[in-house]
């Protein structure tokens, strides 16, 4: 298995499949970028704008169905919208 790859649970629903797979891109994109030295600043501000938007996503998706977002993403999507706001 190679290391690099993302295994998860298939979600039930191919949408929140989907959007759950842009948000393992996403995150995994971020680990990336953060770890680029010495860092670019713009380069890491488009990956996190990015992440918000795949957690924004999938925190919709959740809801749509009628799912609540386990606590951990709402902490994530909490936490992104505030470097988000401090970014600006």
């Amino acid at each position: 298995m190679n290391p690099d790859s993302v295994v998860c649970a298939r979600q039930a629903d191919g949408g929140l499949d989907r959007l759950l797979t842009s948000l393992l891109s996403a995150r995994s994109d971020m680990r990336a970028e953060l770890a680029v030295r010495p860092p670019d600043t713009r380069r890491q501000e488009v990956t996190r704008e990015r992440l918000l938007e795949s957690l924004e996503a999938y925190a919709a998706g959740l809801a749509a169905r009628g799912l609540s977002a386990p606590p951990n993403l709402r902490d994530e999507l909490s936490l992104q919208r505030n470097l988000a706001t401090i970014a600006r």
